[in-house]
């Protein structure tokens, strides 16, 4: 073992002496610089910069990197069992009223808005030459005292869709805290659905409100898991599609993915690119959208495959 070390040593310094690099040793963890005389074009900041960019790029391969509510940073190993994408967001294309995705072949991808009773009246005759799908929300469960209430606009939306053959699917804004209140939900939804054919699934979705009396502030992931999953599986069981919907904090700090990631996911992230490793069938990339047929913001989505 000496023997090695010598070795080792007797090499190291002889490289230095070929290259002209000055032997600076500090302790572990502490800077080094070196010459760059033998080495032109090159400088000791340079070289900072592309350690610095290879550091990024490991990250990004590694790690989800998300800021929770209270700002703290966190670093989110990225699972080997749950599929990655491989978009190439180079081909985004922004020019358009919709973001969209540019294949290799021509051909884009499907655009689609989903609203509330925040939307108020939609002219859908309008809304229908201008968009490929939509997402109407059931009704919602309030955050503080846990009740269920149906979106005022469901029934009126639900109809102006169909007559003006808008394909849509549905979601609901989910506050449950246990997995019976879960099913809870989603039963209420199979009720409100009655014999309205969907063309896009039934959609879970969980955010955390950002409110200090909100009902789901103290629970574990795997309780949020659990409530989630309750849903999740009772929608699946009735024969109806489902879908888990969130943002990038929500997926990676309150769920285990490897449970939900079962399902197909709609991701949410306002920004000119997705940040996210995993495949997801939908991307919100704005609230603030506006489109003809709908006065003021609206979602704006993009199918980047379709969900099974």
């Amino acid at each position: 073992m000496r023997k090695h070390i010598y070795l080792l040593g007797l090499c190291i310094g002889l490289m230095a002496v070929l290259c002209g690099c000055q032997k600076d040793y500090y302790g572990l963890g502490q800077p080094f610089s070196m010459s760059t005389s033998k080495l032109p074009g090159y400088y000791n900041n340079d070289i900072s910069a592309l350690s610095a960019d290879n550091y990024e790029r490991f990250m990004r391969a590694s790690y989800i990197r998300v800021i929770d509510k209270f700002g703290e940073f966190h670093k989110i190993k990225i699972s080997a069992n749950i599929k990655r994408h491989e978009w190439d967001f180079a081909n985004l294309d922004s020019s358009g009223m919709f973001k969209n995705y540019v294949e290799a072949d021509g051909s884009v991808k499907r655009v689609g808005i989903d609203v509330s009773e925040h939307q108020g009246a939609i002219d859908w005759a309008t809304v229908a030459g201008e968009v490929d799908f939509a997402f109407v929300r059931v009704g919602y469960r309030g955050y503080t005292g846990g009740n269920i209430a149906t979106d005022a606009y469901y029934s009126s939306n639900m109809q102006g869709a169909a007559e003006n053959g808008v394909p849509v699917g549905v979601y609901f804004y989910s506050q449950a805290v246990t997995y019976d209140e879960g099913v809870e939900e989603a039963n209420f939804v199979l009720n409100q659905l009655g014999d309205y054919s969907l063309s896009y699934p039934v959609v879970l979705d969980r955010e955390d409100p950002m409110q200090e009396d909100a009902r789901t502030n103290n629970l574990s992931q795997e309780e949020h898991t659990q409530a989630a999953l309750g849903f999740l599986e009772t929608i699946a069981a009735s024969g109806r599609q489902v879908m888990m919907y969130t943002n990038k904090t929500y997926y990676a700090l309150y769920l285990d993915l490897e449970r939900i990631y079962q399902y197909p996911i709609w991701y949410a992230q306002y920004a000119d690119e997705p940040d996210w490793p995993y495949e997801f069938s939908i991307w919100q990339y704005t609230e603030s959208g506006g489109i003809p047929g709908i006065a003021g913001s609206v979602d704006l989505n993009l199918e980047m495959m379709p969900p099974q």
